[in-house]
């Protein structure tokens, strides 16, 4: 049977610790697998997902994962492939956004998920941008279930810090730095003065003698895309 493929990306702006995209890319090294990046200071989060979804068709299945979200050993994919080998599917963190319809919503977060190419394109390509009444990339999790697809959420499993409601009966809370299915970590708000949390978890994962790698910009990218620069 013929091998999946896949390809892996990140944003993010340059209110980011620049250690974070280091530390992230070393653990993504680790691990066997190469991330790509791009950074557009007029991109809000929707934006890049609609572009990379739209744009990206050159594989099987695309991968999300936000700037300050890693895997934590190196089963990860295998477990992905696994749910996303399901036709029709849509794998991803659960997430609920406290700050609309009273917390009454989950969806799968664009912090990480996995879906793929075929499947974005039967269903035209849902808009990934924040709207009134969803946040970025809650249109996705919509479109799926009114399509009938299958949206298989993964959970927290550890949580270093409860802060948010997660509207579900069983799972019913996340915070910062948040495990799901034992597998992905996210540390939420990496931002300049806020990576602490990312970065310890990244040198935990690394182990001691992890090696960060500087991520320099190839011409090729930079001379092909006039408003998207990959790193």
């Amino acid at each position: 049977m013929k091998k999946s493929s896949l390809r892996i990306f990140a944003f993010y702006k340059s209110n980011v610790n620049p250690k974070v995209p280091q530390y992230q890319q070393a653990v993504f090294k680790k691990f066997g697998q190469k991330i790509e990046y791009i950074i557009n200071e007029d991109f809000e989060h929707g934006d890049f997902l609609n572009y990379i979804c739209q744009n990206v068709k050159d594989t099987d299945f695309l991968i999300f994962f936000d700037v300050d979200c890693i895997p934590v050993h190196r089963n990860w994919l295998d477990k992905l492939l696994t749910d996303l080998n399901e036709p029709n599917s849509l794998v991803g963190a659960a997430q609920t956004a406290n700050h609309l319809q009273d917390g009454k919503n989950i969806y799968v977060s664009p912090f990480f998920f996995g879906i793929s190419t075929a499947y974005l394109k039967a269903l035209n390509y849902p808009d990934m941008r924040m709207t009134e009444d969803m946040d970025a990339g809650q249109n996705l999790t919509k479109k799926v279930i009114e399509n009938g697809g299958n949206v298989k959420y993964w959970w927290p499993t550890d949580i270093e810090k409860e802060e948010w409601y997660l509207h579900d009966p069983i799972h019913t809370k996340f915070g910062l730095g948040t495990t799901y299915n034992h597998a992905v970590y996210h540390a939420f708000f990496s931002r300049f003065d806020q990576s602490y949390r990312f970065i310890k978890k990244a040198k935990l994962v690394l182990g001691p003698f992890g090696k960060l790698f500087y991520i320099k910009i190839p011409m090729a990218y930079k001379k092909a895309l006039r408003y998207f620069t990959f790193r």
